[in-house]
Protein backbone atom coordinates (compact mmCIF):
# COMPACT_ATOMS: atom_id res chain seq x y z
CA UNK A 1 0.00 0.00 0.00
CA UNK A 2 0.93 3.55 -0.57
CA UNK A 3 0.97 4.79 2.90
CA UNK A 4 2.62 8.38 2.32
CA UNK A 5 -0.38 9.30 0.41
CA UNK A 6 -2.99 10.84 1.68
CA UNK A 7 -6.84 8.54 1.37
CA UNK A 8 -9.23 9.86 -0.86
CA UNK A 9 -6.55 12.32 -2.24
CA UNK A 10 -6.21 12.99 -6.24
CA UNK A 11 -2.39 12.28 -7.48
CA UNK A 12 -0.73 13.57 -10.65
CA UNK A 13 1.00 10.59 -12.26
CA UNK A 14 3.77 12.00 -14.43
CA UNK A 15 5.58 9.59 -17.18
CA UNK A 16 8.60 11.66 -17.34
CA UNK A 17 11.24 9.00 -18.58
CA UNK A 18 10.06 9.65 -22.24
CA UNK A 19 6.51 8.49 -24.43
CA UNK A 20 6.64 4.80 -23.72
CA UNK A 21 7.23 5.56 -19.74
CA UNK A 22 3.20 6.32 -20.04
CA UNK A 23 2.38 2.28 -19.74
CA UNK A 24 4.04 1.76 -16.25
CA UNK A 25 2.54 5.00 -15.04
CA UNK A 26 -0.89 4.11 -15.98
CA UNK A 27 -0.14 0.89 -14.22
CA UNK A 28 1.01 2.91 -11.23
CA UNK A 29 -2.34 5.19 -11.48
CA UNK A 30 -4.47 2.19 -11.68
CA UNK A 31 -3.09 0.74 -8.38
CA UNK A 32 -3.63 4.00 -6.50
CA UNK A 33 -6.65 3.80 -7.56
CA UNK A 34 -7.02 0.38 -6.12
CA UNK A 35 -6.05 2.22 -2.88
CA UNK A 36 -8.94 4.65 -2.54
CA UNK A 37 -7.56 7.72 -4.00
CA UNK A 38 -8.03 9.65 -7.31
CA UNK A 39 -5.54 9.08 -10.18
CA UNK A 40 -4.62 12.08 -13.30
CA UNK A 41 -2.57 10.78 -15.60
CA UNK A 42 -0.02 12.92 -17.41
CA UNK A 43 3.40 12.49 -19.75
CA UNK A 44 5.94 14.10 -21.82
CA UNK A 45 5.84 13.33 -25.59
CA UNK A 46 9.08 12.38 -26.48
CA UNK A 47 8.68 9.91 -29.13
CA UNK A 48 11.69 7.16 -30.44
CA UNK A 49 13.56 8.24 -33.32
CA UNK A 50 11.97 5.13 -34.95
CA UNK A 51 8.82 6.25 -34.87
CA UNK A 52 9.73 10.47 -34.75
CA UNK A 53 12.50 11.24 -36.79
CA UNK A 54 12.28 15.01 -35.89
CA UNK A 55 14.91 15.64 -33.15
CA UNK A 56 13.15 16.45 -29.29
CA UNK A 57 9.46 15.89 -28.17
CA UNK A 58 6.23 17.12 -29.59
CA UNK A 59 5.50 20.48 -29.66
CA UNK A 60 2.31 21.32 -27.98
CA UNK A 61 1.22 23.54 -31.27
CA UNK A 62 2.15 20.11 -33.02
CA UNK A 63 -0.79 18.57 -30.90
CA UNK A 64 -3.95 18.38 -33.32
CA UNK A 65 -7.54 17.16 -31.81
CA UNK A 66 -6.92 17.76 -28.08
CA UNK A 67 -9.70 17.85 -25.65
CA UNK A 68 -8.50 20.81 -24.08
CA UNK A 69 -5.34 23.22 -23.97
CA UNK A 70 -3.24 25.18 -21.16
CA UNK A 71 -0.39 27.53 -21.37
CA UNK A 72 1.95 24.44 -20.46
CA UNK A 73 -0.52 21.56 -21.50
CA UNK A 74 -2.44 20.21 -23.86
CA UNK A 75 -5.55 17.02 -22.71
CA UNK A 76 -5.40 13.95 -25.25
CA UNK A 77 -7.65 11.23 -26.27
CA UNK A 78 -6.95 8.38 -28.69
CA UNK A 79 -8.20 10.28 -31.76
CA UNK A 80 -5.58 13.06 -30.92
CA UNK A 81 -1.71 12.76 -33.06
CA UNK A 82 0.47 15.18 -34.20
CA UNK A 83 2.17 16.52 -37.33
CA UNK A 84 5.47 16.44 -37.32
CA UNK A 85 7.60 17.24 -40.25
CA UNK A 86 5.09 16.70 -42.48
CA UNK A 87 3.83 13.17 -41.44
CA UNK A 88 1.50 11.80 -38.71
CA UNK A 89 2.80 11.01 -35.31
CA UNK A 90 0.87 9.25 -32.46
CA UNK A 91 2.16 9.99 -29.40
CA UNK A 92 2.34 6.93 -26.92
CA UNK A 93 0.14 9.36 -24.44
CA UNK A 94 -2.86 9.71 -27.47
CA UNK A 95 -2.22 5.52 -27.45
CA UNK A 96 -2.73 5.11 -23.92
CA UNK A 97 -5.67 6.95 -23.54
CA UNK A 98 -7.07 5.05 -26.30
CA UNK A 99 -6.04 1.51 -24.70
CA UNK A 100 -7.84 2.66 -21.03
CA UNK A 101 -10.13 4.93 -22.74
CA UNK A 102 -8.83 8.17 -20.20
CA UNK A 103 -7.88 11.44 -20.92
CA UNK A 104 -3.96 11.78 -20.64
CA UNK A 105 -2.72 15.61 -20.20
CA UNK A 106 1.02 16.19 -21.89
CA UNK A 107 3.26 18.43 -20.12
CA UNK A 108 5.41 20.77 -22.48
CA UNK A 109 9.25 20.58 -22.45
CA UNK A 110 10.03 23.40 -24.45
CA UNK A 111 9.91 26.17 -21.48
CA UNK A 112 12.35 23.77 -19.70
CA UNK A 113 12.07 23.44 -16.35
CA UNK A 114 10.18 26.43 -15.06
CA UNK A 115 7.57 25.42 -18.21
CA UNK A 116 7.44 22.05 -17.21
CA UNK A 117 6.84 23.40 -13.30
CA UNK A 118 4.08 25.60 -14.38
CA UNK A 119 2.33 22.86 -16.49
CA UNK A 120 2.21 20.27 -13.39
CA UNK A 121 0.56 23.52 -11.52
CA UNK A 122 -1.83 24.10 -14.12
CA UNK A 123 -2.94 20.85 -13.99
CA UNK A 124 -2.92 20.53 -9.72
CA UNK A 125 -5.35 24.02 -10.12
CA UNK A 126 -7.80 22.29 -12.66
CA UNK A 127 -7.83 18.83 -11.10
CA UNK A 128 -7.25 19.45 -7.66
CA UNK A 129 -4.28 17.35 -7.02
CA UNK A 130 -3.19 16.68 -3.36
CA UNK A 131 0.59 14.71 -4.86
CA UNK A 132 2.83 14.26 -7.85
CA UNK A 133 4.64 11.50 -8.38
CA UNK A 134 7.04 10.93 -11.30
CA UNK A 135 7.54 7.79 -12.65
CA UNK A 136 11.14 7.13 -14.66
CA UNK A 137 11.05 3.15 -16.03
CA UNK A 138 14.80 2.21 -15.35
CA UNK A 139 15.67 4.87 -13.25
CA UNK A 140 18.42 7.03 -15.34
CA UNK A 141 16.90 9.88 -13.22
CA UNK A 142 19.22 8.67 -10.60
CA UNK A 143 22.30 8.79 -12.53
CA UNK A 144 25.07 11.35 -11.45
CA UNK A 145 26.01 12.34 -15.26
CA UNK A 146 29.24 10.40 -15.36
CA UNK A 147 28.23 7.51 -16.67
CA UNK A 148 29.30 5.81 -19.34
CA UNK A 149 25.99 4.12 -20.37
CA UNK A 150 23.62 6.99 -19.84
CA UNK A 151 21.88 7.87 -22.91
CA UNK A 152 19.03 9.94 -22.22
CA UNK A 153 19.36 12.00 -19.35
CA UNK A 154 17.72 15.34 -20.68
CA UNK A 155 14.19 14.31 -20.30
CA UNK A 156 14.60 12.23 -16.87
CA UNK A 157 16.47 15.31 -14.90
CA UNK A 158 14.00 18.00 -16.62
CA UNK A 159 11.14 16.03 -14.82
CA UNK A 160 13.19 15.13 -11.59
CA UNK A 161 13.57 18.81 -11.42
CA UNK A 162 10.14 19.79 -12.06
CA UNK A 163 8.72 17.24 -9.14
CA UNK A 164 11.35 18.13 -6.91
CA UNK A 165 10.16 21.87 -7.19
CA UNK A 166 6.47 20.82 -5.87
CA UNK A 167 7.92 18.12 -3.40
CA UNK A 168 7.17 15.54 -5.31
CA UNK A 169 7.37 11.50 -5.36
CA UNK A 170 9.64 9.83 -7.91
CA UNK A 171 8.61 6.30 -8.81
CA UNK A 172 11.69 3.98 -10.45
CA UNK A 173 9.92 1.10 -11.82
CA UNK A 174 11.84 -1.82 -13.09
CA UNK A 175 15.27 -0.73 -12.45
CA UNK A 176 17.41 -1.25 -15.19
CA UNK A 177 14.73 -1.84 -17.56
CA UNK A 178 15.71 0.67 -19.98
CA UNK A 179 19.09 -1.20 -20.97
CA UNK A 180 20.81 2.10 -19.81
CA UNK A 181 22.19 1.65 -16.46
CA UNK A 182 23.04 -1.78 -15.00
CA UNK A 183 20.15 -2.59 -12.27
CA UNK A 184 23.15 -3.74 -9.71
CA UNK A 185 24.33 0.24 -10.38
CA UNK A 186 20.33 1.55 -10.29
CA UNK A 187 20.20 -0.21 -7.08
CA UNK A 188 23.30 1.50 -5.66
CA UNK A 189 21.71 4.71 -6.25
CA UNK A 190 18.78 3.71 -4.35
CA UNK A 191 20.85 3.11 -1.82
CA UNK A 192 22.15 6.86 -1.66
CA UNK A 193 18.91 8.04 -0.84
CA UNK A 194 17.70 5.74 1.11
CA UNK A 195 20.79 6.81 3.44
CA UNK A 196 19.41 10.56 3.03
CA UNK A 197 15.91 8.90 4.63
CA UNK A 198 14.69 9.78 1.04
CA UNK A 199 13.20 6.27 0.62
CA UNK A 200 9.16 6.21 0.98
CA UNK A 201 8.46 2.53 -0.07
CA UNK A 202 8.79 0.09 -2.32
CA UNK A 203 5.86 -2.08 -4.20
CA UNK A 204 5.81 -5.18 -6.18
CA UNK A 205 3.52 -5.57 -9.22
CA UNK A 206 0.55 -7.77 -8.79
CA UNK A 207 -1.70 -10.04 -11.42
CA UNK A 208 -4.10 -6.59 -11.59
CA UNK A 209 -1.28 -4.73 -12.53
CA UNK A 210 0.52 -7.14 -14.85
CA UNK A 211 -3.33 -6.89 -16.09
CA UNK A 212 -3.30 -3.38 -16.22
CA UNK A 213 0.11 -2.80 -18.07
CA UNK A 214 -0.48 -5.71 -20.91
CA UNK A 215 -3.76 -3.71 -21.71
CA UNK A 216 -1.61 -0.69 -22.23
CA UNK A 217 1.21 -2.25 -23.87
CA UNK A 218 -1.66 -3.77 -26.52
CA UNK A 219 -1.45 -0.30 -27.88
CA UNK A 220 1.56 1.71 -26.26
CA UNK A 221 4.99 0.76 -27.71
CA UNK A 222 7.92 0.47 -25.02
CA UNK A 223 10.85 -1.86 -24.70
CA UNK A 224 11.57 -0.43 -20.91
CA UNK A 225 7.65 -0.90 -19.79
CA UNK A 226 7.37 -4.44 -21.44
CA UNK A 227 10.61 -5.65 -19.68
CA UNK A 228 8.38 -5.58 -16.14
CA UNK A 229 5.82 -7.94 -17.66
CA UNK A 230 8.05 -9.93 -19.10
CA UNK A 231 9.69 -10.43 -15.52
CA UNK A 232 6.44 -10.70 -13.88
CA UNK A 233 5.11 -13.71 -16.47
CA UNK A 234 8.79 -15.44 -15.33
CA UNK A 235 11.46 -14.51 -17.93
CA UNK A 236 14.59 -14.40 -16.66
CA UNK A 237 17.92 -13.53 -18.19
CA UNK A 238 19.23 -10.91 -21.08
CA UNK A 239 17.51 -9.12 -23.39
CA UNK A 240 17.96 -7.16 -26.31
CA UNK A 241 16.95 -3.42 -26.15
CA UNK A 242 16.85 -1.17 -29.25
CA UNK A 243 17.72 -2.84 -32.32
CA UNK A 244 20.52 -4.53 -30.02
CA UNK A 245 22.07 -0.78 -28.92
CA UNK A 246 21.72 -1.88 -25.24
CA UNK A 247 21.06 -5.53 -22.88
CA UNK A 248 18.70 -5.47 -20.11
CA UNK A 249 19.30 -8.12 -16.91
CA UNK A 250 15.33 -9.27 -16.45
CA UNK A 251 15.28 -10.39 -12.89
CA UNK A 252 12.45 -10.25 -10.44
CA UNK A 253 13.57 -6.71 -9.41
CA UNK A 254 12.21 -6.01 -12.69
CA UNK A 255 9.03 -5.97 -11.31
CA UNK A 256 9.21 -3.67 -8.05
CA UNK A 257 8.69 0.33 -7.94
CA UNK A 258 10.71 2.16 -5.32
CA UNK A 259 9.17 5.77 -4.30
CA UNK A 260 11.98 8.31 -3.07
CA UNK A 261 11.53 12.30 -2.55
CA UNK A 262 12.09 14.01 -5.14
CA UNK A 263 14.03 16.74 -3.59
CA UNK A 264 16.42 14.09 -1.70
CA UNK A 265 17.24 12.87 -4.99
CA UNK A 266 18.12 15.91 -6.83
CA UNK A 267 20.85 16.59 -3.39
CA UNK A 268 22.00 13.76 -5.07
CA UNK A 269 22.39 14.46 -8.77
CA UNK A 270 24.29 17.45 -9.50
CA UNK A 271 23.24 18.28 -13.02
CA UNK A 272 19.23 18.01 -12.06
CA UNK A 273 20.48 20.40 -9.42
CA UNK A 274 22.43 22.98 -12.51
CA UNK A 275 18.90 22.82 -14.87
CA UNK A 276 16.28 23.16 -11.98
CA UNK A 277 15.15 27.13 -12.69
CA UNK A 278 16.27 26.82 -16.68
CA UNK A 279 13.08 28.12 -19.49
CA UNK A 280 13.91 26.26 -22.22
CA UNK A 281 14.76 23.19 -22.96
CA UNK A 282 17.79 24.60 -25.29
CA UNK A 283 19.26 25.99 -21.84
CA UNK A 284 18.69 22.71 -19.78
CA UNK A 285 20.45 20.97 -23.23
CA UNK A 286 23.52 23.60 -23.10
CA UNK A 287 24.26 23.40 -19.59
CA UNK A 288 24.31 19.62 -19.26
CA UNK A 289 26.32 19.56 -22.88
CA UNK A 290 28.96 22.17 -20.86
CA UNK A 291 29.23 19.56 -18.26
CA UNK A 292 30.50 17.40 -20.55
CA UNK A 293 26.97 15.27 -21.14
CA UNK A 294 25.84 13.99 -24.11
CA UNK A 295 21.62 13.94 -24.31
CA UNK A 296 19.09 12.33 -26.25
CA UNK A 297 18.46 15.62 -27.97
CA UNK A 298 22.23 15.33 -29.18
CA UNK A 299 21.95 11.77 -30.57
CA UNK A 300 18.65 12.72 -32.38
CA UNK A 301 19.93 15.20 -33.82
CA UNK A 302 23.01 13.83 -35.19
CA UNK A 303 20.71 11.41 -36.57
CA UNK A 304 19.09 13.78 -38.19
CA UNK A 305 21.64 15.25 -39.81
CA UNK A 306 23.21 12.42 -41.18
CA UNK A 307 19.95 11.98 -42.88
CA UNK A 308 19.76 8.91 -41.35
CA UNK A 309 15.97 7.33 -41.77
CA UNK A 310 14.76 5.66 -38.84
CA UNK A 311 14.01 2.14 -41.42
CA UNK A 312 17.70 2.16 -41.96
CA UNK A 313 18.54 2.40 -37.85
CA UNK A 314 20.53 -0.13 -36.55
CA UNK A 315 22.22 -0.98 -33.11
CA UNK A 316 25.35 -0.57 -34.57
CA UNK A 317 24.46 2.57 -35.90
CA UNK A 318 22.89 3.88 -32.81
CA UNK A 319 26.27 3.01 -31.09
CA UNK A 320 28.43 4.61 -33.68
CA UNK A 321 26.69 7.69 -33.89
CA UNK A 322 26.39 8.01 -30.02
CA UNK A 323 30.08 7.41 -29.58
CA UNK A 324 30.87 10.03 -32.37
CA UNK A 325 29.48 12.32 -30.69
CA UNK A 326 30.41 12.05 -27.52
CA UNK A 327 34.26 12.49 -28.84
CA UNK A 328 33.26 15.70 -30.31
CA UNK A 329 31.38 16.77 -27.25
CA UNK A 330 34.48 16.13 -25.06
CA UNK A 331 36.73 17.12 -27.06
CA UNK A 332 34.94 20.91 -27.32
CA UNK A 333 34.27 20.81 -23.54
CA UNK A 334 36.79 19.11 -21.61
CA UNK A 335 34.37 16.78 -20.07
CA UNK A 336 36.60 16.20 -17.00
CA UNK A 337 36.15 19.98 -15.98
CA UNK A 338 37.44 20.29 -11.99
CA UNK A 339 34.25 21.65 -11.12
CA UNK A 340 32.08 19.37 -11.81
CA UNK A 341 32.77 16.37 -8.81
CA UNK A 342 29.52 14.13 -8.88
CA UNK A 343 27.60 12.82 -5.73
Amino acid sequence: MLWFLTPRSTVLVVAIGGGGDVASAAMIASAIERYGCRSVLASIAWERYIYDPVPGPVRLSEIVNPLARGEHYVVVSGDSYAIRGGRVVKPQASLASKALSRPVYVVDMYSGVEGYVEGLREITSVEGVDHVIGVDVGGDSLASGVEEDLWSPLADWVGLAAISRLNGVLAVHSPGSDGELSQSYIMSRVDKVALKSGLLGVTAMSELDAEVLEKTLKHVNSEASRVSLLAYRGFRGLLSLRRGSRFVEVTLLSTLTFYLKAPVIVELVEPAQRIQHTRSLEEARRILNNMGIYTELDLEEDLANLGVKPEELTGELLVNIRERGRSVLSRRTNTHNSSYKPH
